[in-house]
């Protein structure tokens, strides 16, 4: 659209600048934004190597410098490779049943309003449990090994994936539900046909957020009581004030957290393709 003033042609439309200029002000990029954070994280680190034995003693906080070769030599050694291998088998486990287990609750108690009003209350409850406070009951229960690692882990995903499920099959129109029920659907027809692609996004959201609360899960389990594991080796590390250990394992639990996340992007990119195309 164009306006005439004084024997001048200003465009005024979508996307020009407040002088009527016709060009458009270009949006902050995916470049600059990742730039920004590069130049975040050097600034942070460089605080820190300079504050190490200046502001803080080295036992405290070490050195990004310190970390890195501590990182490498760690990496080096197979015993270390055992307990990220340890820390790995019962992350994946603990995700995958707390997942399997909060998908079908969740959506059970939602398809069924009668189960969902009945239980629901009852899970809210739990769920205000500090989950470190059920650890100690879980290592009684199942033991010292794998099986309480896992126990705890799908603990903590179980509840992100019931909610998540739960109010998206709550929140589906009904008459959405109706107008398949008018033609001919059973309830089989409804929960393939309506309710799965209803929740489709609510589930990655949940599938996404979980990554992080398996591996709190897992850590606290090998905090508490574990003869292996990357949270093993940070909780001996702690106690012999070896703070370069310290984090350098916690690098290694960030890896492994974006690592899972990372396989859940895939997995979003290849069930959900139209969102990620909108988003880009």
């Amino acid at each position: 659209m164009t306006a005439a003033t004084d024997g001048e042609t200003i465009l005024i439309g979508r996307g020009s600048s407040s002088r009527g200029t016709g060009i458009p002000r270009r949006p902050k990029t995916s470049r600059s934004i990742r730039a920004a954070q590069i130049v975040s994280v050097i600034v942070i680190l460089g605080a820190w190597q300079l504050a190490d034995n200046r502001v803080f003693p080295n036992y405290l906080i070490s050195s990004p410098s310190n970390v890195v070769q501590k990182l490498i030599s760690l990496l080096s050694t197979a015993t270390m490779w055992r307990n990220i291998g340890a820390t790995a088998e019962e992350l994946a486990l603990g995700y995958l049943l707390g997942v399997v287990s909060g998908v079908i609750f969740g959506v059970g108690l939602a398809y069924w309003r009668v189960a969902g009003a009945t239980f629901e209350p009852l899970i809210t409850v739990i769920n205000g449990i500090p989950k470190i406070a059920l650890a100690p009951l879980l290592l009684i229960w199942f033991g010292l090994g794998l099986a309480s690692k896992v126990a705890i882990a799908s603990m903590t995903v179980f509840f992100v994936m019931f909610y998540n499920s739960y109010l998206g099959v709550r929140s589906m129109p009904n008459d959405l539900v109706e107008v398949v029920k008018l033609m001919g659907g059973g309830r089989s027809v409804v929960l393939r046909k309506v309710v799965l692609p209803q929740i489709s996004t609510p589930l990655i959201t949940g599938l996404r957020s979980a990554v992080p609360f398996a591996m709190i899960g897992v850590i606290v389990g090998e905090f508490i009581a574990a003869d292996k594991g990357v949270g093993y080796f940070i909780r001996n590390s702690s106690e012999n004030f070896d703070s370069a250990s310290v984090f350098a394992g916690i690098v290694i639990l960030v890896l492994m957290i974006i690592v899972g996340t990372g396989i859940i992007s895939l997995f979003e990119r290849w069930v959900m393709p139209w969102r990620t195309y909108q988003d880009e």
